[in-house]
Parts: structure tokens; sequence; C-alpha cells
């Protein structure tokens, strides 16, 4: 290479460099998107106290399988590798999980939906690994175990064949109240390597006063018991995916998934099952071995996944310091000093350092430059021209990303008004024969069928029975048909419910009791 590119070249270098990170600042753009997420409530850094070891234990909360490991110390110019034994959890048996699924069943309207999540929750199963234990329940306004973790698969099918839509959907579905105290009284004191809460809901807690509090106490619950929470959001509309929000970030927040079901089919995406066994299979144990260190310092545990993701963990000074012995203080550098006289006598080393000399360089006067001034104008102006070229290439290509984004999301909105605009078909449901009556204590002996199993009573125009008179409460009370009897409650009325004269909470009903609400009086009469 010629003198003039040695020495000369540095200006046009500068201006490629700029022109490759102005032209590449969508692949850094591409590369933040390729980051993986460490899940942080498995991750665990164990200094080996005498061996020069560090073992760190960690999954990915994204993505099933790391396939290389690598770590190294210090920064720049400085940076030591550092050997790493990587051995994966599906690799070492039994790598098992325990999986309790529940399946939000609430409402008798999401009948389909509920079905489809079934559906999803059988195909899950016969994906699962032999080794991997489950638990079936359902929710509507309170939790049930349909089958436990005891049972064997062919159990947990029959018994997700059971679940039906249940409950009043003028009751209170308490989603993350019911799931906390599953998690604390089922699943955390399972012993499996891993555990794991697989939701399938649309969302909606009914929790009186909001469920932010609720939300969060499982949250905390679910973190300290180390558990992530993966919710499978199953939404009747396009406009009621908004309720995902909250469980959604119950999953960002314990280290789970959150994954959202096509609205119109009721399935969920392509891969999810294969995604959720992956995270929770996936992950490992990777040993360090820092014996060729020579000074505690921050190390960084880099983690790539056969899709090309890629996750780095640092190992903090503390920890590599409890896995290294006190290592020796470097010794001080010696300053040069002047040479003494050959006839003199010569230093010792308690003697009085000598001042350095320093040395000037000799500075050669009138050196003609290597390079003529015209050349270095020609540099100049091709350093000028190529960055010019690369910023307006830059520019176009930015407005031609811009527009086509502009484009997919004109086409997406177009969509989705031509979903929101279609009419929905009501269903008509069949006629029902009553269960029993509710027959008026007056002139009119009017009879109010019963058709439901949960009816609401009083003043107000939203209750199933509508009664106009003041000594009535907006929502005076409620019947409801629970194993084969029925049940009536005071909603906290004003005047109170009586039952054969007796003022009553709740109580059970027989043929021809007569019920007190306020100045109104009705006999409840069996269909026979």
């Amino acid at each position: 290479m010629s003198p003039f590119f040695q020495r000369n070249n540095r200006g046009l270098f500068i201006a490629i460099l700029l022109g490759a990170f102005v032209t590449n600042g969508s692949y850094l753009r591409a590369q933040s998107i390729q980051e993986a997420r460490v899940a942080a409530s498995s991750l665990k850094i164990e200094p080996l106290v005498g061996a020069k070891k560090i073992e760190i234990t960690v999954r990915l909360v994204d993505t099933p399988s790391i396939t290389v490991t690598s770590a190294a110390s210090g920064s720049g110019a400085a940076l030591k590798p550092v050997p790493v034994a990587w051995t994966s959890f599906d690799s070492v048996p039994p790598a098992n999980c325990a999986w309790m699924v529940i399946i939000d069943s609430s409402n008798p309207a999401r009948r389909k939906t509920v079905e489809a999540c079934v559906s999803e929750a059988e195909a899950f199963l016969i994906k699962l690994p032999k080794g991997d234990t489950v638990m079936v329940a359902s929710l509507a306004r309170d939790l049930n175990v349909a089958a436990g973790f005891e049972a064997t698969r062919e159990e947990s099918k029959t018994a997700l064949g059971t679940i039906k839509v249940d409950g009043d959907a003028s009751l209170s579905t308490l989603i993350y109240q019911n799931v906390k105290q599953a998690l604390i009284d089922q699943l955390a004191k399972r012993t499996e390597t891993r555990k794991c809460v697989v939701l399938f809901t649309d969302g909606k807690d009914e929790t009186p006063n909001g469920p932010a509090g609720r939300r969060d106490e499982l949250i905390a619950e679910a973190k300290k018991q180390g558990i992530p929470v993966h919710t499978l959001g199953f939404a009747e509309k396009a406009t009621e995916m908004n309720f995902f929000a909250d469980i959604k970030d119950v999953s960002l927040q314990t280290d789970g998934l959150h994954v959202p079901a096509v609205v119109a089919t009721h399935m969920l995406p392509g891969g999810t099952w294969e995604t959720l066994i992956g995270v929770m299979h996936g992950g490992g144990k990777a040993v360090l071995d820092l014996a060729a260190l020579t000074e505690v310092a921050t190390v960084q545990l880099d983690l790539k996944t056969a899709s090309g993701k890629t996750a780095k963990v640092l190992i903090p000074k503390d920890d590599v310091a409890k896995a290294l012995p006190k290592l020796p203080k470097p010794e001080p550098r010696a300053e040069p000093a002047t040479k003494a006289p050959s006839n003199g006598p010569q230093p010792s080393n308690t003697a009085k350092k000598t001042p350095t000399v320093e040395v000037k360089p000799k500075v050669v006067e009138h050196e003609k430059p290597s390079v003529p001034l015209w050349a270095w104008g020609v540099i100049a102006a091709m350093a000028l021209a190529l960055l010019i070229f690369v910023i307006i290439s830059s520019k176009r290509r930015a407005a031609e990303e811009e527009r086509r984004a502009a484009v997919l999301r004109e086409e997406q909105a177009r969509k989705l008004q031509e979903m929101l605009a279609e009419p929905e078909v009501p269903m008509i449901a069949p006629a029902l024969a009553p269960l029993a009556f509710l027959e008026m204590c007056d002139a009119t002996q009017t009879r109010h069928p019963l058709t439901i199993k949960g009816v609401k009573i009083g003043r107000g125009k939203h209750n199933d029975i509508v009664i106009g008179n003041d000594s009535v409460s907006g929502s005076h009370c409620v019947l409801s048909l629970r194993n084969e009897e029925w049940m009536v409650a005071d909603l906290k009325s004003g005047n109170g419910v009586l039952v054969n004269g007796k003022q009553i909470s709740q109580a059970t009903l027989r043929p021809n009791d007569l019920i007190e609400l306020g100045d109104i009086k009705m006999r409840f009469l069996l269909n026979k």
C-alpha cells in the first residue's frame, strides 16, 4: 500500500464509515427487534466459591431454545473471553413443568367461545411432554377444579369435556382473586422444576370498585413464587380486545406470554402451544470458568437462539469477586531513571530517584508535505459527494418505508371498519319451558315465568322482573337455581326480604312459599 493511503486516507475512511451508519439505520432498528427477553424470575447467579466458577440458571420469556452461548470480561481492547459450559434443560431429564390451566366459563352468552377454549386446551394436552403434570379448572364466579395434578392425561381430557358455560351474567367474575388463591393453594406446593398458569379469559374481571388492586396482588404473589402467568385472550368482538390490557400486564410483569386469539375464528395463532411449551422447557445452566481472569470485573454472558434472537446477562463484580480468591495487587510501574556515570557509584534501591530526563523529538524544519494540496481537495470533494449521496439515499429509503407503513395502516383501518360495520346477526333463543313461576298475590294473580337459572327482581329497569312499587328497591333480590334447588338472596334492599313471614338474607325455597318484598307479596310455584 502506498504512503498516501497509509497516512492520508483518514478523512475518506471516516466519510465512508459515517455513510455506512446512516445507510444502516434501519439495520440497527432491526437488531433491536431481534432482542430476546430474559425471564427475571428464572435468573439465578450462584458463585461456586473455591472453584473459580459461576453457575447461571436462565430461561427466555418468548423464545424456546438457546443454541449458542459465549461470555467475556472487560471492555474494548481489554476484553477477555471467558469459557462457558452450557447445558439446556430439555436435555437433562426430568425437566418437568406443572401447568395450571384455567378456563373462564362465565356468562351463558359465551358458549361458543368457551367451547373454543376447551378445544384449544385439548390440543395443548396432546402436545404436552409426558413428564409434565396439569390441573384443569373452570372459573365462573368461583374457581372449580375439574381435574387435579394427580389426574392422568385421559382423565384431564375427560374433565375438559365437562366444562360448560356457567354462572349468571349479572354475577361478579373475580378473575384475579380466584387465580391468585389457586396459585397459592394448588400450584405453589408443586415440586416440579418449573410451574406456570395458563389462563383462558375475555379479561372482564368484575371486582367491586375495580380490579386494579386484585390484579396487583396476583402479580406480587406470582413474582414472589417465581411463577409466570400466561394469558390467552378470547374476545367476543374486536371492540372488546381492550379488556386484554390488564391480563397482558399480568403476563408482562410475571415473565409470561400474552397471546390473543383470532376474534372471527376463536383460534390461537399457529405455533402458540409449541412456543409456550418451549419457553417453559427451554433455557438451562451456564457454568463460567473464571480461572484465567487477572482482575475482578463485570462479566457478560451472551445467549443466541435458533431464530437469531440474542439476549445478554450481566454478572456483577460482587458475584465475580465471590467466585475468585483475592487477587494480588498489581506491581507499581517503575519510572525510567537516567543512567549513572560509568565511573561513579551505582544507585541503590533505597537511593532517591533520579529525575527523568525528557528527550525532545528532533524537529525537521522546512519539511515538504508528501501529498500535494490538490490531492487533499480531491479527497474532501469525494468524501462530501459520498456523504451527500448516502444521506439522500437514506432519506429516500425512509420515505419509501413510511409510505408503505401508511398504506398498511390504512388497509388495517379499512378492514377494521368493515368488520365493525358488519351487522350482527341477532341470536334468536328458542322458547324455553318455565322452570318455575312467581305468582303475584293480588287481584291480577299475574304469573312471572322463571326461564333462566338466575333472575333479578327489583324496581330498576335492568332487572329480569320489574316491579313498579316504591317499597321495592332498585335491585331488591335474586332467585337462582343451584343443584336443583331454588334459592332467594337479599341484595341489601331497603325493606328486606321475608319468606313465610321471616326476614332472611338467603333461603332455600319450597313450593307455595310466600315471598314479601316491601308491600309486594308473591307465591313461589314449581312448573309441574
